[in-house]
């Protein structure tokens, strides 16, 4: 069990600094590692308790520290500081936007009404807010709302990764249809600012929302991509490693020193480091290392979703891959399907207990359209990366990796509305049956009868679902919608319309839905009336015609 060592002390630096920053409490962090030091000595793992309790020791040290000077810190009416990461924009309009204060330990949340366009990651600001206790746990206390003046764009890396993200988007909105539109530049560079609120909603739905956030899977694709050039043209180890190295900077150069590229980036640092020190790690202790760094660095990360999501994922791939494939080989399906399942059942056993316990409802479809989307995925990230770096420079230079791409990312769009429409698509769960339920699985899977258990589930989604509801209905206000008065101006309509409204209330119902060329539904609401769009792309006429 060697290859566990790095565990208890990844687990100790999580554990004292999600106690501190939800209650508060050094002392009661104190007693859990002395309790974990104990168990450890008690089971004659002297080295491990020692090593528990200097990380735990370090862990909370540096924690409370940045707790007490959060605490102490008193903002001025105008506080100058610099825009950390995207801004987020928010459902109840406005955006969220961070930004990093002088002799403030952590990122300051403000919340304003300035577009997430106006203040790009790496603006320099003036922020003029009203400021709050915050609520939510963290090592911040105060949260602004008010307003927040440009002093100066982006500069460096933060100017470089801007530009990209603009220059894709334009070659993204010139080249390829509605489908891909906000799929690409989600994919390649975790920008999400194209997607409308039902794309977002659909990719949640589904399961795939975590395509288009920067990731380890991310950095693995890139990586690979540079390993496997160097292997064709039969290069050594060494260069290899360097070329691994330098897609690894360039890709984080490309999208920006965000949060999720940063830690992205160390889990494909630590792998890098192995390699170049000519030893073998073990994938667990790379996540070890990568959990403990990180939180050290960041204590915020204790307590967010998306880092417990993250983490639970890889160590279920590292964990129950294995376990998994041998069962499932023995279907005999083609190794790729067998692979691709292994790894989206893998990483929803350990994810989905979490998303119920954070959303309160599963997706069922989840692990249906990773599967079914796997193959599309490394082509649109190499691909998109090649179009970025190529929409820099002068002419049409994009055009060819983005059409070359564009039918993966129409497919993965396809699967997810797909899915999306398909009765029970997502359930109300606790996290306690969520566990329960794939408990049973494995157990099926691992006890050598994988048809069965896969029998067991469809039938148990035959009787439980109701196929004579429509799948969920798509507002029309979160959608770009542009209005005409005849048909004729139909093929006018801007570029990123998603829907087309005719005005003209001339003809005869139609009995079957109306779309352009390229997709885009164009609803008559004067001569058909009312006419619902749902999110496995159809439409349906209230009074039945279609």
């Amino acid at each position: 069990m060697s290859e566990l060592r790095l565990v208890p002390g990844a687990v100790a630096v999580w554990a004292a600094t999600l106690i501190l920053l939800l209650h508060g409490s050094a002392l009661l962090a104190g007693l859990a590692l002395v309790a974990g030091c104990v168990g450890l000595a008690w089971c004659r793992q002297a080295g491990q308790a020692a090593f528990v309790a200097v990380l735990g020791v370090s862990a909370t040290a540096l924690t409370r520290w940045r707790q007490r000077t959060a605490a102490a810190w008193d903002p001025p009416e105008r506080l100058p500081g610099t825009v950390s990461g995207t801004p987020v924009e928010l459902e109840s309009g406005g955006h969220l936007v961070r930004v990093d204060a002088p002799g403030h330990p952590a990122p300051l949340p403000v919340f304003t009404d300035l577009g997430g366009s106006e203040v790009p990651a790496g603006s320099r600001v003036v922020v003029e807010a009203a400021w709050s206790t915050a609520g939510r746990p963290g090592v911040g206390v105060q949260t602004g709302n008010g307003e927040l003046h440009v002093v100066a764009g982006p500069q460096g890396m933060d100017l470089f990764a801007a530009t990209v993200r603009d220059a894709l988007g334009a070659a993204v909105d010139q080249t390829v249809g509605e489908s891909s539109r906000g799929l690409v530049p989600g994919m390649v560079l975790g920008d999400v600012s194209a997607q409308t609120a039902a794309e977002l909603q659909l990719y949640i739905d589904t399961g795939l929302s975590h395509l288009s956030a920067v990731s380890g899977a991310n950095v693995a694709i890139v990586t690979t991509a540079a390993v496997v050039a160097c292997r064709l043209l039969t290069l050594g180890p060494r260069v290899q490693v360097a070329a691994a190295a330098a897609a690894l900077l360039g890709f984080a150069g490309l999208v920006g020193a965000e949060p999720s590229v940063l830690r992205a980036s160390v889990t494909g640092l630590v792998g890098l480091l192995a390699v170049l020190g000519s030893t073998r790690m073990e994938p667990v202790h790379g996540l070890c290392l990568a959990v403990t760094g990180l939180l050290l660095w960041d204590p915020d990360l204790a307590v967010s979703f998306g880092f417990a999501l993250s983490v639970a994922a890889t160590a279920g791939i590292i964990a129950l891959h294995p376990l998994l494939y041998r069962p499932l080989a023995r279907t005999r399906l083609p190794d790729i399907v067998v692979r691709a399942l292994a790894v989206a059942v893998s990483a929803d056993i350990v994810t989905m207990p979490l998303i119920a316990l954070m959303a309160g409802e599963v997706s069922v479809v989840s692990v249906l359209a990773n599967v079914l989307v796997a193959p599309a995925v490394a082509p649109v990230t190499v691909l998109g990366l090649f179009a970025a770096g190529l929409a820099l420079l002068p002419g049409p230079l994009a055009w060819l990796p983005l059409k070359l791409l564009e039918p993966c990312t129409w497919w993965i769009h396809t699967v997810a509305s797909w899915c999306a429409g398909l009765p029970l698509a997502s359930v109300p769960a606790d996290p306690e049956w969520v566990l329960v339920a794939y408990g049973w699985i494995i157990a099926g899977l691992v006890g050598g009868h994988p048809w069965k258990t896969l029998a067991v589930v469809l039938g148990w989604w035959l009787w439980s679902a109701d196929f004579t509801r429509l799948p969920a209905e798509v507002p029309l206000e979160t959608l770009r919608v542009h209005v005409v008065q005849e048909v004729a101006e139909v093929d006018r309509a801007p570029p990123g319309t998603q829907v087309i409204v005719v005005r003209d209330p001339a003809g005869a119902p139609a009995d079957r839905p109306s779309v352009t060329r390229d997709g885009v539904p164009v609803l008559f609401p004067n001569r058909d009336g009312k006419v619902s769009l749902h999110v496995d792309g159809t439409q349906h006429a209230r009074d039945g015609r279609f």
